[in-house]
């Protein structure tokens, strides 16, 4: 199957492998701002009080933009190329003009299916996304069947 180099497919990859981070990053920011208001409702406004509800806010809102980008940016420049992908029972294939990558099942951890995509999880920083709308109906199938007999990690 060949897949064409998609800026916006890239950065829906590289978004589910940062979600949890970014989820967390998210929390804290909203607890730093609570308790920062909090405070601030107690004490009066501060220096620390303000900034506490400043960076609260900043890693509640901006750090998945920054985090994006910051990926996109260490991404070599060879990735950003379209390849060719061939998916049988021993593994994936990754093949362009400048690299040939390939895994075994045994290197993914697991498969996460979303309505777009199924991506295989290498570690919990790594994933392969595989988008639904590059393959035919019979491919898909084909994938679903090779997913079904894989043995996972």
């Amino acid at each position: 199957m060949a897949v064409p180099y998609d800026e916006q497919r890239l950065r829906r990859s590289l978004k589910f492998v940062l979600r949890r981070n970014v989820k967390r990053l998210r929390v804290i920011g909203l607890i730093m701002a609570a308790l920062g208001a909090v405070l601030m409702l107690v004490t009066g406004p501060t220096i620390t009080t303000i900034l506490l509800v400043v960076l609260g806010l900043v890693y509640a809102v901006a750090m998945e933009p920054l985090l994006l980008w910051q990926s996109l940016r260490a991404l070599n420049p060879a990735t950003r190329q379209d390849y060719r992908l061939t998916v049988d029972e021993a593994g994936i294939t990754m093949k362009a003009d400048a690299y040939e990558q390939r895994l075994a099942w045994s290197t993914i951890q697991r498969v996460d299916e979303q309505p777009d995509a199924w991506f295989l999880m290498i570690t919990k920083a790594q994933a392969l996304g595989i988008y639904k709308n590059l393959m035919t109906a019979e491919q898909r199938s084909q994938f679903v069947a090779i997913l079904a007999q894989r043995q996972p990690a």
